[in-house]
């Protein structure tokens, strides 16, 4: 029988945010000042168990996934 397989993914990062706030029940990220644009985002997460400081600059990403070759390459 053949064993079901997971389709790839490919990881696109999307930007860099500073960690402007955080506390044991929340992160607040920011981005987008030297743009003119400033933009917030709170994440409500348990924090205690994270490695996370204020200033430190973390990545946004998204996954999409890998198309199978058609063959026809």
């Amino acid at each position: 029988m053949e064993s079901p397989t997971k389709p790839m993914r490919a990881i696109w990062p999307l930007l860099k945010a500073r960690v402007a706030e955080r506390t044991e029940d929340h992160i607040k990220l920011t981005f987008g000042q030297e743009y003119g644009s400033p933009t917030t985002i709170i994440i409500y997460k348990d924090m205690r168990m994270f490695d996370v400081r204020e200033g430190d600059l973390l990545t946004l990403y998204t996954e999409v996934l890998v198309r199978k070759p058609d063959g026809n390459a």
